[in-house]
């Protein structure tokens, strides 16, 4: 196992590594279809993901813009499933999901334990290309804030993962060294390509446990940490 006794400092991604974006945005849905009498069916869930994470994509790649990502996820979802829905209606759902998700603040397990663990080692930091105010309400309403010393996100640094200048921004603001530094993250781009592009060490947060075979650490789960570091 490589040793990680230089470090100092972590930085972890949010969503999807802390913050468990998919329980939480299906409760957002649920809600969201309730309010505004919708019947959407049960494939919604798996089309939005892999939507969602198409666009994700184009995004870090600076191909969109973010409000065309959340317009165009929900739209090529509707069409996916053979939903019938007006552009209006659409925009709506967006807007509704931007405010309502931050309520709802389910952790992945064993968060809080490793958060609490590695608090008392090391400092640790927030990196996320989510919007500011949508990240922050997240990081309070689910208990997290107190764990971090620093939250960088896209809107600060100007920039979104894996671009090099996020990475930097987020070094600069916690006075911290790429070599005295640990990313963990669950984006093989984002996240992990973008830190070691910066010379930051590495933990993959692989959520779904897939067989996929790298050459720096890989985490199923968050207590794992507290036998690594």
């Amino acid at each position: 196992m490589k040793k990680f006794n230089h470090i100092t400092d972590i930085f972890f991604d949010l969503d999807h590594t802390i913050y468990d974006f998919e329980k939480n945005s299906e409760l957002t849905f649920i809600q969201i279809f309730n309010d505004l009498n919708l019947d959407v069916g049960p494939d919604f869930k798996e089309q939005f993901k892999i939507y969602n994470d198409i666009y994700w994509d184009k995004l870090s790649r600076k191909e969109i813009t973010a409000e065309f990502l959340r317009y165009a996820r929900l739209a090529d979802t509707f069409t996916a499933i053979n939903y019938k829905i007006a552009d209006e209606t659409i925009y709506k759902i967006a807007d509704l999901f931007i405010e309502y998700l931050p309520n709802y603040n389910h952790v992945f397990d064993g968060a809080h334990d490793a958060l609490s663990y590695l608090k008392k080692k090391y400092r640790l930091h927030i990196i996320t290309n989510g919007p500011d105010k949508v990240q922050e309400r997240k990081l309070k309403n689910a208990n997290l804030t107190e764990y971090f010393h620093t939250i960088t996100n896209s809107e600060l640094a100007g920039v979104k993962k894996p671009d090099p200048a996020i990475f930097n921004y987020a070094l600069k603001l916690a006075n911290v060294s790429a070599e005295n530094s640990l990313m963990i993250g669950d984006n093989l781009d984002a996240d992990i390509q973008g830190a070691l592009n910066v010379g930051i060490d590495v933990i993959w947060f692989d959520e779904y446990k897939s067989d996929k075979k790298f050459n720096f650490v890989t985490i199923n789960e968050l207590n794992e940490l507290k036998n690594i570091l």
